[in-house]
Order: structure tokens, then sequence, then C-alpha cells
């Protein structure tokens, strides 16, 4: 029985490989294909035949960057950041991946994500003139807008500062807890407060705003 179904599995195995091989063989085609028309500047054309290699054999990570790469050229950013992430899913050091992710993340906006891949393929291939120019660039934005993030959180304190006059914050004549005399956080109030708050009471309002540094803004 064993013998049977060896006899029976063994050519149809065959055929499989012998068709696995003959679809590679053809993707290779296709891709050849795809590349001169990428060489002149046909994208859509090689597109196409970068599809008709991936449907025959989509286990090349190449053949994903390469169409990753003609879709940048058409600004077809989403479906060149979708190949270029499965490229680098199928082979992990396949280099130009992290280079054409890098490069749709950055036309999408997605800068910090970006530099991540940049400084991948610096690491990697440091006397890359052109994706140490990206690389730059990057990190400019990055960095930049990271400063902007700093200024709008400082102007956002200022603004509501200034919008507090503190010093003519009236004081609830009922409040009996710690005082700050003339602005000033001394060790006497810091225990006062502290044991004010063991008996779970409220630091008046104009103290808090006081303690918290507002009034370097009055």
């Amino acid at each position: 029985m064993s013998d049977t179904s060896s006899s029976e599995t063994g050519p149809q195995n065959s055929a499989e490989k012998e068709s696995n091989e003959d679809n590679a063989k053809k993707a290779e085609e296709f891709k050849g294909q795809a590349n001169e028309y990428f060489k002149a500047q046909n994208f859509e054309d090689a597109i196409e035949y970068y599809s008709k290699a991936i449907a025959l054999n989509p286990t090349v990570a190449a053949y994903f960057g390469n169409r990753s790469f003609a879709y940048l050229k058409t600004e077809c950013f989403g479906s060149a950041l979708a190949d270029a992430s499965k490229a680098l899913e199928l082979d992990r050091a396949y280099i130009k991946g992290y280079y054409r992710r890098a490069t749709a993340n950055l036309a999408l906006g997605k800068f910090k994500v970006a530099l991540k891949d940049y400084e991948t393929v610096k690491k990697y291939r440091p006397n890359d003139k052109d994706a140490k120019a990206k690389y730059t660039e990057c990190h400019k934005i990055v960095t930049q807008q990271a400063f902007e993030r700093a200024i709008r959180v400082d102007e956002a304190k200022k603004n509501l500062a200034d919008s507090l006059d503190i010093a003519n914050m009236v004081i609830d004549d009922k409040y009996s807890g710690p005082k700050l005399e003339d602005g000033k956080v001394t060790k006497e109030f810091a225990e006062e407060l502290l044991e004010y708050f063991h008996k779970e009471q409220k630091l008046e309002r104009k103290y808090v705003y006081q303690v918290c540094g507002f009034q370097d803004y009055v």
C-alpha cells in the first residue's frame, strides 16, 4: 500500500516542482521586462509587469521592492509603502526595502517613522550619498517639528498665565490653611501644607497658581 502511494505521489511532486520552476523562470522574464519599462520611465507598464512577476512568484522581496519604487515614481505612496513593507516581511536584510519604505513614509508626512528606516539604511550603507541626504533632510524636519511643539506648549502656558490676575485674587475669609508670604514657598509653608493635605483640606486657588510657578509671568 505504501509503495502504491509513493508511486502516485512521486510524479505529482515532480510535476509541481517543475511547475514552480517554470513560474519562477517566467517571473524573472517579467521582471526583466518591467526593468526595461522602468528605465524608459514607463512606470505604469513597469508596475504591470512587476505585478505579473509577483503573481507567479510572490516570495521574492526584490519584486515588491521594485514595484514599490515604480509606485513612488507615480506618487502612489500608499501602494509604495505596502510593497516596501511586504518586501521586508519576506527579507529583513533587504536594505532597499527600508529605503523605499522610508521614502514613502516621508512623502506621507510620517517623518519619525521614516527617520527610523533612514537610520537603518545609513547604518548599513554609510557611503550612500542619496540615503545620507534623505536622512539629513528627514532629521531636520523631525527636529524642527519637535522645536515647534515645544514653542506651542510654552506659548500655551504663557497664554494661560496671561489670563490670570493672580495678584488680585481674593482669599476666602473662611480659609484657614497655610499662606504664602510675598509669593515665596518657605520651609514652614511646605510643612504646614503637608499637614493641611493630611487633613484632606484644599489649598486656596491663588496659592496653587503661585506654587505652580505662574506668578513668574504676572
